[in-house]
């Protein structure tokens, strides 16, 4: 899989867990233990299982618990695979990426087609330009035959009858 793409950015996780964002923030700068992160760059990006994290956090907040409890509690639980709304995301975050590079590539197929029909027709209309002069260089070339062949009709008629041809 791609760096990323099984991480969540805070924002991910307060949606998948039905909180503020602000929130999971504070959670997130209060819990740094809790958290486990990978960094892009700048970006901050959470394994799948802060989204349990960040409701038992709330859960823990809204019953008066103390934080450090909270700590202890979350802590204490093995990294569970991820719940099925958040492994559905995942997939489906995958799968809008899929469609997106293959949106591009039918695009790019798209104009590379077009590109070769518009060659293609440029071509077949050089061709027929091309096709047009042959034919009237044909049409001249038959005229000119035509013409030789009745000036040798001529001169294979005896003398007098040419003479007297031109004469009427």
């Amino acid at each position: 899989m791609t760096p990323g793409k099984d991480h969540l950015k805070p924002s991910e996780i307060a949606d998948l867990a039905g909180l503020k964002e602000d929130e999971v923030r504070e959670y997130i700068a209060e819990y740094p233990d809790l958290f486990p992160y990978r960094s892009i760059g700048p970006v901050r990006l959470y394994a799948p299982k802060a989204v349990e994290t960040a409701r038992k956090c709330a859960e823990a907040a809204r019953e008066g618990r103390r934080p450090e409890e909270t700590v202890e509690e979350t802590a204490s639980v093995e990294a569970p695979a991820p719940s099925p709304v958040t492994q559905a995301y995942l997939d489906a975050r995958d799968l809008k990426d899929v469609v997106a590079r293959q949106e591009q590539q039918i695009e790019a197929l798209r104009r590379e087609m077009e590109a070769r029909e518009r060659a293609l027709l440029d071509r077949i209309a050089a061709l027929e330009g091309a096709l047009m002069r042959e034919q009237k260089q044909a049409a001249l070339v038959a005229e000119w035959i035509d013409y030789f062949d009745a000036e040798i009709e001529r001169l294979g008629r005896p003398l007098l009858g040419r003479i007297f041809e031109k004469k009427s």
